[in-house]
């Protein structure tokens, strides 16, 4: 409790009265509304075309131009139509760009508050955060993903292949991967680079990624842990594509570690989300603190390298 007071009032003393994950918050409980309102968020329904307005809305108040990336899925011979919504920085050097991205499809049946509204939502504080930042030399592109929640990830991986087929992969200096942040039962998680049992390639600049994404938390004494590199999520296509990786998680259906509990508090051998994938995943199943504190962290990141990405050096 003490911890969690300490970083809000460094955002309180950084940003005025208002914490970060007052308005996060707000933002889940638009996505819990328009849930309530379609029946989901679900990649091919209504409840994501609104979702998908609802991002856009909020970005272009906030001076964004944004874009919609259409692509086909085409799932155990479902096929459908849908799309991404991307969004960038104006100021930066166009050929060194940091991509954050978040998944803003969920599961049919589900509010999908923790998976994934909660990084949708941090990710847009993020771009908010950076619409009035003056000092940016690198390009941060933002990306809610479309059809993530199906064996491969379809969004990222049309858009990874689309940057390929312009030749433009090597314009981008990192990709950072926000999935499930507020999860009830939570650890403090980074991507682990170092993951000796990781089945996929580590990209050369990942575990520089790692180091400065546990530094943030090091920073405000923070304890965090490194997590699984082979998440089921939009990070695998940049991966397999050589960009260099990282990412935020608090946990899906693994159980925590009785280390875990000691570290994070909770309750050992339960899942770290009991509601992952059901229709219990709405706001009462996200923890405040820790969406208070990742959002913070990935707010702080954000604006970290749009002012000099060379801190991934």
């Amino acid at each position: 409790m003490a911890l969690v007071a300490v970083i809000a009032l460094v955002w309180v003393l950084a940003n005025g009265s208002r914490r970060p994950a007052d308005s996060v918050y707000g933002h889940l409980e638009q996505f819990q509304a328009l849930a309530e309102e379609h029946g989901d968020r679900a990649a091919d329904s209504p409840g994501y075309e609104a979702a998908a307005e609802y991002v856009e809305d909020v970005l272009e108040e906030a001076g964004y131009a944004t874009e919609r990336q259409y692509f086909t899925v085409d799932h155990d011979g479902e096929v459908f139509e849908t799309f991404n919504v991307i969004t960038e920085t104006a100021a930066g050097d166009d050929e060194e760009v940091v991509m954050i991205g978040a998944h803003l499809d969920g599961v049919p049946g589900s509010p999908a508050i923790n998976d994934n509204a909660s990084g949708a939502a941090a990710l847009l504080e993020a771009a908010k955060a950076l619409s009035t930042q003056e000092e940016i030399t690198t390009t941060v592109r933002f990306a809610w993903w479309g059809a993530e929640e199906y064996r491969r990830p379809h969004g990222s991986r049309h858009y990874v292949q689309d940057l390929a087929e312009q030749d433009e992969l090597e314009t981008i200096r990192a990709y950072l991967n926000i999935d499930m942040i507020a999860s009830p039962n939570p650890i403090i998680g980074v991507y682990n680079a170092q993951d000796p049992d990781a089945w996929l390639d580590v990209p050369e600049g990942s575990v520089q990624i790692m180091e400065f994404l546990g530094g943030s938390f090091d920073d405000q004494g923070q304890p965090w842990t490194p997590t699984g590199w082979d998440i089921a999520s939009d990070q695998q296509p940049f991966i397999r594509a050589g960009v260099p990786v990282g990412g935020w998680f608090t946990g899906s259906e693994e159980r925590k570690s009785r280390l875990e509990a000691n570290t994070f508090g909770g309750i050992a051998k339960a899942p770290r989300d009991p509601n992952y994938h059901t229709a219990g995943d709405d706001l009462d199943n996200v923890d405040e603190q820790t969406l208070e504190i990742m959002s913070a962290a990935i707010t702080d990141a954000a604006t970290r390298l749009a002012r000099d990405s060379s801190v991934l050096d």
